[in-house]
């Protein structure tokens, strides 16, 4: 429980205390960033415990699919996320990229890890209702930031239904540093190639605030919340650990009013009721109780 509890409050936080890092900064540049002091930080934790060494016994393949995931991680979704923070509001981004319990459900029962019932069927439909209802609170038009949260919820549900099954035989912080490092050299590839660079610019040194975030981003989210998350997926099902993204919009939402002052409209509301019960009515299946 309490590793659930801190990965809930870290990865809430997560779009409320980037955003105004996106005014100046690029979101591939601090997604990079992000995980590189995530990775030191894991490593220094590895070394402390002593388990670095269990590199070493990771087999070919499990190293091959950790890299993998890693990419689809860093390099896909959780660059898509900081792409959709961007371009729009902290809350719109969290709500929306939250909906991944429900492509989790449609992904495992694809795969035939998960069977189907109604009542799943059912959570899908009023989740994918409350995403349209988010993405198209000005009106029917969809933005580009509510595509790109769409596009992370998907490439993570695929993350966290593939790690369920590497993690099983490896330590959690092993997982990370090892899928850390592969998306991290994926992602510096296409900043080199792209001619964006690996430089953070001149503002981010303008304000002691700007830094903290920086550090509470790679530290305390992509660090010791990445930590707990994947304690969380080993203990549990794939869709009871996405349990985490049922409370998050809510508890993003109350973070992005607190301290953002985001302006939020009746249907952003109704979509977040919507994507909330759907998440419920998925998680609460008599088929998805933990191991």
């Amino acid at each position: 429980m309490l590793n659930f509890s801190i990965t809930l409050i870290l990865f809430s936080l997560l779009e409320v205390s980037s955003k105004p890092l996106m005014f100046f900064l690029d979101p591939v540049v601090l997604t990079f960033y992000r995980f590189l002091l995530g990775l030191l930080t894991m490593i220094a934790f590895a070394y402390h415990k002593n388990i670095l060494s269990d590199i070493k016994k990771i087999s070919y393949s499990d190293f091959k699919i950790l890299s993998f995931l890693g990419i689809i991680n860093i390099a896909l979704a959780m660059s898509s996320l900081q792409l959709a923070v961007k371009y729009s509001n902290a809350a719109t981004a969290a709500v929306i990229f939250c909906s991944n319990p429900f492509f989790v459900f449609i992904f495992s029962i694809l795969s035939k890890s998960e069977k189907f019932n109604l009542k799943c069927f059912s959570g899908v439909v009023l989740g994918i209702a409350g995403v349209v209802l988010v993405m198209s609170r000005h009106g029917f038009h969809i933005s580009h930031g509510a595509l790109f949260a769409v596009m992370a919820s998907m490439l993570f549900a695929f993350y966290i239904i593939v790690n369920k099954k590497v993690s099983a035989n490896c330590r959690p912080v092993i997982v990370n540093i090892v899928s850390f490092f592969a998306g991290l050299a994926v992602t510096a590839a296409y900043l080199l190639i792209s001619a964006k660079g690996l430089y953070l610019p001149s503002e981010i040194f303008t304000s002691y605030k700007y830094i903290m975030i920086l550090l509470f981003l790679g530290i305390a989210v992509s660090g010791f919340g990445y930590i707990t998350f994947i304690n969380t997926i080993k203990k549990y099902t794939p869709i009871s650990a996405s349990v985490i993204f049922l409370l998050k919009p809510a508890l993003a939402t109350i973070f992005s009013l607190v301290f953002l002052g985001e302006k939020l409209g009746a249907l952003f509301y109704y979509g977040l009721l919507l994507i909330m019960s759907g998440s419920w009515l998925i998680l609460s299946s008599k088929y998805y109780k933990t191991n």
